[in-house]
């Protein structure tokens, strides 16, 4: 958690000196959930880490510093049904959620409560963006 605060943090200093309050105005949000996240209390929401990348014009991997390349390479794609996306991108890797399930720490309940809807946390999306080797926007479906 301490990289995506620290990032944040970065991000909103090069933005001169942004305050919580003027972010959140920006992206539709209280400031109080800004000072949580740069105070590295909890991370954001799918939803609300994608409205920080593109407030901000970067990969989610940037943003969570899973890497230090800080510009866009595509035009973010709006973000589609994420079990949607995921039964795609298992079968691109030829494996299967009960493998994921194995290999990681990631709980067999989570394809279920994506399957009925849910968003997935991000800690669980980096995990398993970790395991399948691939960028966080290319897991999510902004990235094609």
């Amino acid at each position: 958690m301490s990289k995506f605060s620290e990032r944040l943090s970065e991000l909103m200093l090069e933005k001169e000196s942004m305050l919580g309050y003027e972010l959140g105005e920006h992206i539709g949000l209280p400031a109080p959930m800004i000072s949580i996240w740069k105070g590295g209390k909890s991370m954001p929401s799918l939803q609300n880490a994608v409205k920080l990348a593109d407030y901000f014009q970067c990969p989610l991997d940037f943003l969570f510093g899973r890497n230090d390349n800080d510009k866009l390479d595509f035009a973010p794609k709006p973000l589609p049904s994420f079990h949607g996306r995921l039964v795609v991108i298992l079968k691109e890797k030829d494996t299967s959620w009960y493998k994921v399930v194995q290999d990681t720490k990631i709980s067999k309940s989570n394809y279920q409560d994506w399957r009925d809807g849910r968003e997935p946390l991000m800690p669980t999306l980096i995990e398993l963006a970790n395991y399948l080797d691939m960028s966080l926007d290319y897991l999510v479906g902004r990235e094609q």
